[in-house]
């Protein structure tokens, strides 16, 4: 189901630009990567943890098409892993994207971004959600129409829809649906250099047994650009939140004889913050960019999580060859309600060296730290990944 949907809003879009007869550019960048990794515990597990050697293996391809009125840009690629010592583990993971804009006139823009991913749990639901919950197949399933109008020279508005679909292999983890819709207004101050920000968003994530999660959110912020290179973005603002669903509640009507378990339905409004940070800023050899988030995030778990993450990486440019990349990040992750208590914290951080021995093949040894910290019940994790990349490029370029 979910490659047949893929696959149809890929023709959509293939048809989109079907009939453009204007002087078009496309690119088409091959590539293969093979890694070699030591994971000293490979699912951040809290006790009795296991150690593998992973070698993976990744195909892929890129492209991108331009015309003056169409931008049409492409991800294809598959990740197999073995783990040496733990072939039970053992996955395909697939990614493909196709994201398109389309000027309809001089100021209405389209836009359609999809995408059809099927990895494991563990890494993605932790940059998800801020959650370990071991390794099994996982389906992401995205779609996102929205059109732009420029009101005028300075002022634009945007609309977009947002569907995104995840289910899960293992039985003990809960699919879920989400539909957002969006309204975003820019306004380009005098100054050339500020851009000043509305976003109103309405979100609804549904699980099985009619469990819903609602969020209206209104947010404000501004983008200022300092110098060429050199950006601040800020948006802060307010989610309220209504959810509806079922939880176990003790009944204690008959005691002191005897208490029972019951079904009930819980229903909770609040509100709670939004923020979101971030900059960005370039030297001649050295970048910088570092950033704050706090929202809301469905998981695995069948509830919706505060979620709040923390990031920073420093990357210098040591000759045209050779560059250097340090980066660390914080997140946490909590759920309260009358059956759950949850608190969650997650601490990375990673170097690594990229090397280009050609234009077209490069070598990145790298080194990666992670800690899990589980709050409620007073325990830790943590691991130590070693690993070798080596990749390989082969760019196409036509101009018509």
């Amino acid at each position: 189901m979910g490659t047949r949907t893929w696959v149809g809003l890929a023709l959509i879009m293939n048809l989109w630009t079907a009939d453009l007869g204007v002087a078009a550019d496309w690119s088409l960048v091959p590539s293969v990567t093979q890694k070699s990794e030591f994971n000293s515990n490979v699912n951040l597990a809290f006790t009795n943890p296991t150690s593998a050697y992973i070698f993976s293996l990744t195909p892929a391809a890129d492209f991108n098409y331009n015309t003056e009125i169409t931008q049409l840009q492409g991800h294809l690629g598959l990740n197999g892993q073995h783990y040496l010592n733990n072939s039970n583990l053992d996955h395909i993971d697939q990614n493909y994207q196709i994201n398109a804009k389309y000027q309809a006139t001089p100021k209405i823009n389209l836009s359609l971004n999809t995408s059809y991913i099927v990895d494991t749990t563990l890494l993605e639901e932790l940059l998800a959600s801020g959650l370990v919950i071991g390794s099994s197949p996982r389906t992401s399933i995205l779609a996102n129409p929205g059109m732009t109008y420029n009101m005028t020279e300075r002022l634009s508005s945007t609309i977009n829809y947002n569907f995104t679909r995840v289910l899960y292999q293992a039985s003990q983890f809960t699919d879920y649906s989400t539909h957002q819709m969006g309204l975003t207004f820019n306004y380009l101050l005098s100054n050339e250099r500020t851009t000043l920000t509305n976003n109103n968003v309405a979100r609804e994530t549904l699980y099985p047994g009619g469990n819903t999660y609602k969020t209206l959110g209104i947010y404000l912020g501004a983008n200022h650009k300092f110098t060429e290179n050199w950006e601040f973005d800020l948006l802060g603002g307010l989610n309220i939140n209504k959810s509806d669903f079922d939880t176990q509640v003790e009944d204690i009507s008959q005691f002191p004889f005897f208490t029972t378990v019951v079904q009930k339905r819980v229903k909770h409004t609040k509100g709670t913050p939004y923020f979101k940070v971030s900059t960005t800023r370039r030297w001649t050899n050295l970048n910088l960019m570092a950033g704050f988030s706090r929202d809301q995030t469905p998981s695995a778990y069948g509830y919706v999580l505060n979620f709040t993450r923390v990031y920073a990486s420093v990357g210098y440019t040591f000759t045209e060859r050779l560059t250097g990349t340090l980066a660390g990040s914080f997140s946490s992750s909590s759920q309260a309600s009358q059956a759950n208590n949850q608190d969650y914290n997650y601490y990375t951080v990673t170097a690594l060296l990229a090397y280009k021995i050609t234009e077209k093949l490069s070598v990145t040894p790298g080194y990666r730290y992670s800690r899990y910290d589980d709050l409620t019940g007073d325990r830790a994790a943590q691991a130590h990944s070693a690993y070798l990349m080596l990749s390989y490029n082969y760019p196409i370029h036509y101009q018509q």
